[in-house]
């Protein structure tokens, strides 16, 4: 099917995701993320996302090696860059750990070092790469970290490194990965389980922002990210992913998520998500203001997802402008229970090619008032009786 067309379908009020449709959320979040006996599930066959686990590696030669919390602490305070090595054991402070000049922080193993408290990679000065690998998190006191983040990344700390890595929050504190500095941000092989905010955000927080080294995330973990009060964050919180940026994502699975399995918009324009399988979660993929010529492939979302893909409308908020422009959705596969991909008014040039739907009780893909949406190559085979390939209702 080429581009859509307009149809004149009488509009309903637009409320997005404001309170008057919260609580049909908050239902449908307790019954997705709640425990076995309350989910709905549809049996059908579906592959697994081989997202790599943290792995062993060497550590470098000469470092300097540290035994308890008193002496990481103090290494860190030395104003040049530095490979530490932590033996195995337990580490606890009163604050987070701070890394402001660079320093290289490794495991002596492979998850044999624990952390009860956070650490903040970059300051307001100081040098940057830093890097941190091998570590586990197990975090339960928010007042051991900055900001409710486990690991917070900002300032200084360009192109730092985040590897091999196991971060745990036990639903009580907010974020495991937040990153405020992308610039050349790296995680590779990450597990991020039990938040109530976010598992990674990597938002600048900054309109307009470009940065010359777009952040890379590859085989990343994230579970669990939910409220005491699954959906109480009313849309500002409870993404497994939160993608603010241009960068890439490859290999990435996201679990019982409250809002969304991956949350884009900010400045996230250019990006490629790749090899990405999300889960138990209202929504897959949720497009905000503002997602613009962003490659989603390989994408297998359901079956406990209720809408596949959201692509938010032209709120007048933001101006009447749409969130989603010049995006591309291909080679994926949906099962999710009501809708695969769902583009509202106003959403442009978006497109959905060479994907499967499965399961969807209203339709394949629904566009409401698009603008030169294009859709070509899919396959519908699998509906719900009573759904329809494409609709140009409002949903």
């Amino acid at each position: 099917m080429g581009a859509d067309s307009s149809a004149n379908v009488s509009r309903m009020d637009r409320v997005g995701w404001h309170p008057r449709v919260i609580a049909v959320w908050v239902s449908l979040v307790a019954a997705l993320v709640g425990d076995g006996a309350a989910q709905a599930r549809v049996d059908l066959p579906r592959a697994t996302t081989l997202v790599r686990p943290p792995a062993p590696y060497a550590v470098p030669a000469g470092s300097l090696r540290v035994s308890t919390s008193d002496q990481l602490a103090q290494a860190l305070a030395h104003s040049r860059r530095t490979n530490i090595v932590l033996a195995a054991g337990v580490y606890d402070h009163r604050t987070p750990f701070y890394v402001r000049n660079g320093e290289r922080l490794y495991a002596a193993g492979l998850g044999k070092v624990v952390l009860r408290a956070g650490i903040v990679l970059g300051g307001n000065s100081g040098r940057a790469f830093p890097l941190i690998r091998g570590l586990h998190f197990d975090v339960r006191d928010a007042g051991r970290t900055l900001l409710g983040d486990v690991v917070h990344v900002w300032g200084s700390a360009r192109n730092a490194r985040v590897l091999d890595t196991t971060i745990a929050g036990h639903g009580r504190i907010d974020s495991g990965i937040v990153v405020r500095e992308p610039e050349g941000f790296v995680a590779k092989r990450i597990v991020v389980r039990g938040f109530r905010s976010y598992g990674v955000l990597v938002d600048p927080n900054r309109p307009g922002y470009r940065g010359r080294r777009p952040y890379r995330l590859e085989d990343v973990a994230v579970s669990g990210v939910f409220r005491p009060s699954p959906g109480s964050s009313n849309g500002t919180a409870e993404a497994c992913f939160w993608l603010g940026s241009r960068g890439t994502v490859s290999r990435a699975s996201a679990r019982r998520c409250g809002l969304a399995g991956v949350w884009t918009g900010s400045a996230n324009t250019g990006s490629l998500l790749e090899d990405v399988e999300i889960d138990a979660a209202p929504v897959g993929i949720y497009l905000e203001h503002f997602t613009r010529g962003a490659t989603f492939q390989r994408l297998r979302v359901g079956p406990n997802v209720s809408r596949g893909v959201n692509a938010e409308w032209a709120d007048p908020v933001w101006g009447g402008r749409p969130a989603s422009v010049g995006n591309v959705f291909r080679d994926s596969s949906f099962t999710t229970s009501l809708v695969g991909v769902y583009l509202d008014a106003g959403t442009t040039r978006t497109s959905v090619i060479d994907s499967r739907f499965v399961g969807q009780s209203w339709a394949g893909i629904g566009s409401f008032l698009g603008v030169g949406n294009h859709f070509e190559g899919n396959d519908f085979h699998g509906l719900l009786p009573g759904a329809v390939p494409i609709s140009l209702g409002h949903l």
